[in-house]
């Protein structure tokens, strides 16, 4: 057996203390000598009880990790709300906007291999940030709305909602019904408890109130107060419910409620009536 060469004293660092690997370099002579390599064929040779532990252990964490993917646990959850008269928008860490309307609630869930939002009330337009693996969908009541890679609005209506569809695709699914309708861009659908309908083109200017302009043609009244209700403090109450049928047409500035209300009476058969308590009462005009 050759005598292992001796080592060769190390050369300082610029630090003035040997370099680690520099002194590894120069002592690997001498550990090879001392600490001899095993032979790969008992190094590596299989322990069966080893074997089939890992197996097991593989198999294991292999359909755990299917379980929680299938299961799509959430882990995140944020509310936004906005208060009456008050609009507000989010950039979500996805890199999606959502833009809330006045008097309007939702939450955003995060989940494993989904972005889910829930629309307690009102109305929101989301511009939705593409990802391949975790889809985004809008719950609202028994009313599903699956992106597709969109702009779209929803406005819930208790148990209906109303989907309309600026940019891309979008798919509306509803509770305890087969089959999902697809939008293409400038259709509007309404959706919900009820007979299914058939998508509509989007009214002109229903866009607009992201900004505050609020645009109706041919709306019916019912709806005209409700949409006024988000930006009014008082109640605003139809004293007639057959004032509800009436149809407006006509753009007004939601940060100014009270002002169209108070010209309702210009373009319809009505009487404006504000109370005391900030409330405003609406009769026919006999």
């Amino acid at each position: 057996m050759t005598a292992p060469r001796r080592p060769r004293t190390p050369r300082p660092d610029q630090t003035g203390a040997p370099s680690p690997d520099r002194v590894l370099e120069q002592h690997r002579d001498t550990l090879k000598a001392l600490f001899p390599v095993p032979d790969p064929a008992q190094l590596y040779r299989p322990h069966r009880s080893r074997s089939i532990g890992g197996t097991v252990f593989g198999l294991l964490l292999l359909a755990g990790l299917g379980g929680l993917y299938a299961f799509d646990p959430g882990w995140q959850q944020h509310d936004y709300q906005t208060a009456i008269g008050e609009r507000r928008s989010e950039l979500l860490a996805d890199g999606s906007r959502i833009q809330l309307d006045a008097d309007s609630h939702l939450q955003v869930r995060n989940h494993l291999r989904s972005r889910r939002i829930v629309l307690l009330s009102g109305r929101a337009r989301f511009d939705v940030a593409p990802s391949r693996w975790r889809r985004f969908q809008v719950d609202a009541g028994p009313v599903q709305v699956r992106n597709y890679g969109t702009v779209f609005d929803v406005e819930r209506r208790g148990d209906r909602s109303e989907i309309r569809l600026w940019r891309g695709k979008v798919g509306v699914r509803v509770a305890s019904r087969d089959g999902e309708q697809r939008l293409h861009p400038g259709q509007q659908l309404l959706a919900g408890t009820g007979p299914a309908q058939q998508p509509q083109p989007i009214a002109t200017g229903s866009g607009e109130w992201t900004e505050g302009r609020l645009q109706f043609a041919q709306t019916p009244l019912g709806e005209v107060v409700r949409a006024l209700q988000r930006y009014h403090q008082g109640a605003i109450v139809l004293d007639e419910p057959a004032l509800a049928t009436l149809q407006v047409s006509g753009v007004f500035d939601g940060d100014h409620a009270a002002t169209a209300l108070a010209l309702l009476p210009e373009i319809l058969p009505v009487v404006v009536h504000p109370r005391d308590d900030g409330s405003v009462h609406i009769t026919a005009r006999h």
